[in-house]
């Protein structure tokens, strides 16, 4: 009886001192997990001055686009596509929404079908103002797209697919509306599934270090995916965690048999 009770007492304690050092082997190093963590120690770093990527438009882009002019007649013309109204009076333009077809092409009242895709933004302001100039007189045109759209997957709290109004994203904003990375996220090897018109790439970006903020790559593009890669620990501690639970029951079971053998 009493080496049975030895016994038990030494494979209850083993199964705790095994559990404790599993635990601490499995912890993740924080320097893993925190982004740019290599800026200098400073109160105030000045960072470069940096542009948003030039909006192209692409196939599917959805374009808000208004037109006017001092050509009432023609303008009353355009209003009734663009705003449903009759009144002559609205010499300001109102707002036609227009989503570029497979083929690149919009179609505009007057004007017919306009070939956008592959263009900027401004540029496809004046190729409109161009082909109204026949009917309008110093026509005034703007054009801002309809949404910013954009996937995250992989390690990150909530992933999907998100539009924001802006259009201007970083890649820090793009993680936060996805609830950020998660800790089993390899920071250093964020892709980025960039397809534009038909030409597909794959970027790869490295959060942890500091370089991330000065460079051209801190703004996404449209209908960009971005993918958070899982590190390896992810596994071993998901096995840990059913381990450790098999090793509980396990010492549980032990521990009530010493109780029961001490009485």
């Amino acid at each position: 009886m009493f080496m049975s009770r030895k016994w038990v007492s030494f494979c209850f304690y083993g199964c705790a001192v095994f559990c404790i050092c599993f635990l601490l082997g499995s912890c993740i190093n924080t320097k893993e997990v925190a982004y740019f963590n290599n800026l200098p120690d400073s109160s105030l770093t000045q960072l470069q001055q940096l542009q948003p990527p030039p909006s192209i438009i692409q196939v599917n882009d959805i374009l808000e686009i208004r037109v006017g002019g001092e050509n009432e007649k023609t303008v009353q013309y355009i209003n009734q596509y663009f705003t449903g109204t009759n009144n002559s009076n609205n010499t300001s333009g109102g707002a036609l929404q227009a989503i570029v077809d497979l083929n690149g092409n919009i179609e505009l009242p007057k004007i017919g079908k306009l070939k956008l895709a592959g263009l900027t933004r401004d540029a496809a302001r004046d190729s409109i103002t161009s082909a109204y100039k026949e009917y309008l007189l110093e026509p005034i045109v703007a054009v801002k797209f309809g949404n910013f759209r954009f996937s995250v997957l992989g390690e990150v709290k909530t992933p999907g697919s998100f539009s924001l109004l802006s259009e201007k994203v970083s890649i820090f904003e793009a993680l936060a509306q996805a609830g950020d990375l998660t800790q089993f996220a390899e920071r250093n090897k964020i892709k980025i599934i960039r397809d534009v018109n038909g030409k597909r790439e794959i970027l790869s970006l490295n959060l942890i270090d500091s370089s991330i903020l000065n460079s051209p790559d801190y703004y996404i593009n449209r209908y960009d995916v971005i993918y958070a890669e899982p590190k390896n620990v992810k596994v071993v501690t998901e096995n840990f965690q059913r381990t450790a639970t098999y090793i509980a029951t396990v010492a549980s079971v032990l521990a009530l048999f010493l109780l029961i053998f001490r009485n």
